[in-house]
């Protein structure tokens, strides 16, 4: 992604590592083969207000042969940081000034949408490797991800790797 993303160096504080481990430990719990992502909403106070991980909707059944097979999986699967804004509805919780952090990749603009709808103020992102970023279709959703931050005023920050050890 590009546009205004901030690196995180110099913000990397001991609380940001913490809630990036989290939204890493969070992305174990999907049963996708071939990507784990995990999100996590903080309110004040450094208060944990929702988790979400990418995985099928309450009470369908995540199958093997669904999650193997690509293009049935996409039909069923809903992203973890939409996951993570419908558990905060489902408890009642309200997402508006939160951080949302997330394990895996940035967020497309369809989970963008949903970010901003609820007003989330800033965006953590880590774990993002060079071969993300050859999906043509993927590249686009990130630039239009960024454009609508950038638009609305949502920080967005990129953790290293290294920081989050």
């Amino acid at each position: 992604m590009s546009g205004n993303i901030k690196q995180e160096r110099k913000r990397v504080d001991k609380w940001n590592i913490r809630f990036m481990k989290l939204a890493r430990e969070i992305s174990t719990w999907s049963k996708d083969p071939s990507r784990r992502i995990g999100a996590v909403a903080i309110g004040e106070n450094r208060r944990i207000l929702s988790t979400g991980y990418n995985g099928f909707p309450s009470d369908i059944e995540d199958s093997v042969e669904r999650l193997r097979d690509r293009e049935e999986k996409y039909k069923y699967v809903i992203h973890a940081e939409k996951n993570c804004i419908y558990n905060a509805c489902l408890n009642g919780i309200s997402l508006q000034g939160a951080s949302l952090y997330v394990w895996g990749l940035p967020v497309c603009s369809e989970c963008a949408k949903g970010v901003i709808q609820v007003g989330i103020s800033k965006v953590y992102y880590g774990h993002v490797t060079d071969d993300e970023y050859d999906d043509a279709y993927w590249t686009r959703s990130f630039r239009i991800t960024q454009s609508m931050f950038d638009e609305v005023g949502i920080e967005v920050f990129h953790m290293n790797d290294n920081d989050i050890r």
